[in-house]
């Protein structure tokens, strides 16, 4: 038996694609994600492991050792490889067989997709094992692309959807293909492409941005972690800034919808640290989660569950959404558009409007609406400094009662009738409209009521508001 431990889930993916492809009497294979392992899994029967760790030997570092020795002591052959493009020294230096057959071993691994994977195994099965299958070659597959099958250029907005290479290698692209099939259901060209990563190649140069560049994209839409990385104290994106468009992150959840539906806080923990908040230091856009991971297999074949990216329907449309307007603000001159500069109101304290720890928000606004008055927006008055600003906003709202009084009345940035709320309000789900009834009272309310209108404080400078 071939047992393959890798943390990847699309390689576990792409074992089972293979499977069936495999001759008669090929020795059993059977698959785990060691982050799922607490101990060292049962190696009865096993002749071979192959370790596959992305990050590492630390990724699972006591079980590994525990796991290599017990293949030295047991006479099981071990192959173990690291996730980088380069082999990783202690892993290698943990195999069992000979340095040759590890190296050419991790070039199926290293140039990935199911022809290998397939093959693989094979030459594992007769080179280690001394069966009598046949393998072929490693066959390198590009390490960036366009995604094929997609419809002609429509001639409307061009949207780019990066996404990782991996998925290609074990057809785990339908996901892709959803999100693109709704771009060019909105009239747009959409624009697949799948790269190994975003961070500069040794000369510099990120061929899957150089590819998106070459296609003109108005948005990039993007899957894919941060590119950036810190240069002494600075946080280096340069080379997706300068494709100069907008770019969405559209988060591929690691866990299943039910799970975020469920979830009060929704997207897990490690989601949020690679999926929102490091997307951000690229100055991405963070938008949605639109595709999640669920059990498309039981293991039966393998031993264990496989999983692949799902969509949500509604999820993908909204992503789809924001590129479309997006790119559509692109054909809008400067001085057309308007712009809403909404600061945070946590704590709900008068003195705490535009809290950020570390950071003074209200100078940035003020150095952003110069920054937009060059450009070319249209902004009618800035004020003086930032204590200028934040003595505008706190005197034209009120946090320890319901009304505003009516020299604040005169000066609101605007209004929703409250019939029109209504009607809107009472087309949401009830799970949510019963639960802001029970805290609120039946709409439009009573806190910042004009009559029947809802206003809403803030500071009117042109077509820039900023409000809280």
């Amino acid at each position: 038996m071939i047992l393959v431990l890798t943390n990847a889930d699309t390689e576990i993916l792409a074992l089972r694609s293979v499977l069936e492809g495999l001759p008669d009497g090929f020795p059993a294979v059977r698959a785990a994600n060691p982050t799922a392992l607490d101990t060292v899994p049962d190696l009865d029967g096993v002749d071979a492991v192959l370790v596959r760790l992305l990050g590492g030997r630390r990724a699972w570092e006591a079980q590994f050792d525990a796991l290599a020795a017990r293949c030295r002591e047991t006479g099981i052959f071990l192959l173990a490889f690291g996730g980088e493009a380069q082999p990783d020294a202690e892993l290698t230096a943990a195999s069992t067989v000979p340095s040759a057959t590890l190296a050419q071993a991790f070039e199926y691994l290293m140039h990935g997709g199911l022809a290998n994977i397939e093959h693989l195994l094979r030459f594992v099965a007769d080179t280690v094992l001394m069966g009598g299958f046949g393998f072929d070659a490693p066959v390198e597959l590009p390490a960036h692309a366009v995604l094929s099958g997609r419809p002609a250029p429509s001639g409307g907005p061009v949207i780019g959807v990066v996404f990782y290479r991996a998925h290609v290698l074990s057809g785990n692209v339908g996901f892709v293909e959803d999100l693109c099939s709704a771009i060019e259901a909105r009239g747009a060209t959409a624009v697949p492409v799948w790269c190994y990563s975003l961070r500069p190649d040794p000369d510099g140069r990120v061929r899957a941005l150089e590819l998106l560049a070459e296609r003109s994209v108005d948005v990039v839409v993007t899957t894919v972690l941060a590119m950036g990385s810190a240069r002494d104290d600075d946080w280096d994106a340069s080379a997706l800034a300068s494709l100069g468009v907008p770019v969405v992150q559209a988060v591929a959840a690691t866990q299943p919808q039910a799970a975020w539906e469920e979830s009060t806080a929704g997207l897990g923990p490690l989601d949020v640290a690679m999926s929102v908040a490091i997307p951000e230091f690229d100055g991405r856009i963070v938008g949605p989660a639109f595709s999640f991971k669920e059990v498309v297999d039981d293991g039966d074949a393998l031993g264990t569950p496989v999983t692949a990216y799902r969509t949500a329907s509604d999820r993908v449309e909204r992503v789809a959404g924001i590129a479309l307007r997006l790119a559509a603000l692109a054909h809008i001159a400067n001085a057309d558009k308007r712009v809403a500069v909404v600061l945070s109101a946590y704590p709900t304290k008068r003195s705490r409007i535009g809290n950020a720890v570390g950071l003074d928000t209200p100078a940035s606004v003020i150095d952003l609406l110069h920054a937009m008055v060059a450009a070319g927006y249209r902004v009618d008055r800035i004020p003086a400094d930032g204590d200028s600003l934040m003595a505008e906003l706190a005197d034209a709202l009120c946090y320890d009662r319901e009304a505003l009084t009516p020299v604040q009345l005169d000066q609101v940035a605007g209004r929703w009738g409250g019939g029109d709320y209504s009607a809107w309000f009472a087309g949401l789900p009830a799970a949510l409209t019963d639960v802001v009834t029970e805290a609120w009272g039946p709409p439009p309310g009573e806190v910042y009521r004009d009559g029947n209108d809802l206003v809403f404080p803030g500071l009117d400078l042109g077509h820039v508001l900023v409000a809280v």
